[in-house]
């Protein structure tokens, strides 16, 4: 095999921002002459946001187009979209209702809503909170569930996610989770039902994701916060942009029986469970003299069956096919598989002393360093790129450079033999 890299460039445009559309959190009544229904209403949220991209990318070899050939390509599309509800049914249950949407592109501009989050929480005491139901609540690491609207770079890091959008949707599962604060200790602990997302493929001696109906996803996460708390919360934030002054160090794991498939020389078939341990750690320095520091490592092992690999296209709009690379079509890349996964990101957040319309800029740079039991050679990737924040996540625009390896077929696909690179150049607009 020989292992190319390709470049991509990638600016994203995002004007990042919560645009709170309804918040009914008073009434004229007072609340002790409200009925049910009404007190209900009264601490209703409700909320939305976008994420648009402007991007150029150079595509993997082989690579398509509604049937024309195309080694580059340039769009425009909606990333992400989310209408949420939130709310309080009393004093101890709480509940949550998202609608939305990824990659309304032009692949597939007509992306209806779906309900991504449906889910109840109940307050058991100030320590342990029981939430069930379609929901995001997941163990391992920091960004086994990401925060899209708060994120450091263009996108989330998918390392934590080696099931993502098989056995799962959107990082949603139906799920029963456990969570809470005791002390300085944020925790999670969450049994799940894997989805039947998984198409058939053909096995071979590369264990491929299967869907067992008696498969069990178990998951935690506990992490130690030295200086400010975090809030319990199912997604993480990837920077809070100096508004915050954090020193956190985490572990987890996750399990799922019967996940993946794989046959031996003799043709007979193996099941394997989907095994993964992290620790990570977190740094943010709240805003001093107009500036601040954002860092995050994690060190990541997943064992999900022989040789897996997995490639992910994120927003692609290429055809669906077969490729001379072993990423597949498009923007495809191999973001997590079999083995071990370094990840490091970086950011320096700088604010303007008066009043502009850029309040302040942000530069990052994230790299993932994947040494992946099916290649000999280590996978690298690289991000840079800058943010500029209007109104925070709320209002932002980020530009950004992404830089994929691109694995070449050939007879041998242990070996990775060249190094060219995929650019995606982004420009990210997001409305919070």
């Amino acid at each position: 095999m020989i292992f190319k890299t390709s470049k991509s460039f990638r600016i994203r445009l995002a004007v990042s921002g919560i645009i709170c559309l309804l918040g009914i959190h008073s009434l004229i009544a007072q609340p002790n002459t409200l009925n049910k229904g009404e007190k209900i209403l009264s601490n209703l949220s409700i909320n939305g946001s976008g994420q648009l991209w402007l991007r150029y990318s150079d595509l993997n070899p082989g690579t398509t187009i509604n049937n024309n050939p195309a080694e580059n390509v340039w769009d425009i599309s909606v990333r992400r979209y989310r209408l949420g509800f939130k709310g309080k049914a009393s004093d101890k249950i709480d509940f949550a209702l998202l609608l939305g949407n990824n990659n309304m592109n032009l692949k597939s501009p007509n992306m209806s809503p779906i309900l991504l989050e449906l889910y109840m929480s109940y307050k058991l005491s100030d320590h342990i909170i029981i939430t069930a139901g379609k929901n995001p609540w997941t163990g391992l690491s920091r960004y086994a569930a990401p925060s899209s609207s708060n994120s450091l770079g263009l996108d989330v890091n998918f390392a934590s996610g080696p099931l993502l959008n098989f056995q799962d949707d959107l990082y949603r599962k139906f799920s029963v989770a456990a969570h809470g604060i005791a002390g300085k200790f944020d925790y999670r602990a969450v049994l799940s039902k894997p989805m039947n997302r998984v198409s058939s493929t053909a096995l071979s001696e590369d264990a491929k994701l299967t869907y067992n109906p008696n498969a069990v996803y178990t998951s935690a996460y506990v992490k130690y916060q030295f200086r400010e708390h975090e809030p319990n919360a199912p997604f993480s934030a990837g920077t809070y942009q100096g508004t915050r002054n954090i020193l956190n160090i985490g572990a987890g794991f996750t399990n799922q029986t019967k996940s993946s498939q794989s046959l031996t020389a003799l043709n007979d078939t193996l099941t394997h469970a989907a095994r993964s341990f992290a620790i990570d750690a977190y740094y943010e320095q709240a805003l001093t003299n107009n500036h601040s520091w954002t860092l995050y490592t994690a060190y990541i092992n997943h064992d999900i069956g022989p040789n897996y690999v997995r490639n992910l296209a994120a927003n692609t709009i290429a055809d669906a096919g077969t490729s001379t690379s072993f990423n597949g079509v498009g923007n495809a890349i191999p973001v997590n598989g079999t083995g071990d996964i370094l990840v490091f990101q970086a950011g320096y957040l700088q604010k303007f002393k008066q009043d502009t319309f850029i309040e302040s800029v942000q530069p990052y740079f994230l790299a993932q360093y994947s040494d992946l039991d099916k290649f000999e050679d280590p996978v690298m990737l690289y991000e840079g790129g800058v943010s500029f924040l209007v109104d925070g996540h709320n209002s932002k625009f980020v530009m950004g450079y992404q830089n994929w390896p691109v694995v070449m077929k050939d007879s041998s696909i242990k070996k990775l033999k060249e190094f060219p690179y995929g650019i995606d150049v982004s420009i990210q607009v997001q409305i919070v």
